[in-house]
């Protein structure tokens, strides 16, 4: 079985208001995968929140190569998460964590 390609994703998410949690990040960005790709694609991403400040807003998300592209799409179209108005940005990806911080 081939090995699985992983991609990290650097983030910020702008938001008007009170501060996200990450528990309501991750359960809102799955949300999004699911409607927009189906069961498959999500469970295929093996989308993962590995790092988030929610004072800042910034974070770093694991997925696979192949589904970067649609983890990216499905963070975008997101527009609210518990009725605070939000923005995602994607700033960088990389094949490593330490590739990020440079």
């Amino acid at each position: 079985m081939k090995k699985v390609r992983r991609r990290y994703l650097y983030f910020k998410l702008h938001r008007d208001g009170s501060q996200i949690e990450e528990k309501q990040l991750s359960l809102t960005l799955w949300k999004s995968l699911l409607s927009l790709y189906g069961e498959i694609k999500a469970a295929d991403s093996k989308l993962y929140v590995i790092d988030y400040d929610e004072t800042t807003g910034e974070g770093i998300l694991q997925c696979t190569l192949p589904s970067l592209q649609q983890v990216i799409a499905a963070a975008v179209v997101i527009g609210e998460i518990n009725g605070t108005a939000v923005s995602f940005e994607p700033k960088r990806t990389s094949g490593t964590i330490k590739g990020l911080n440079r």
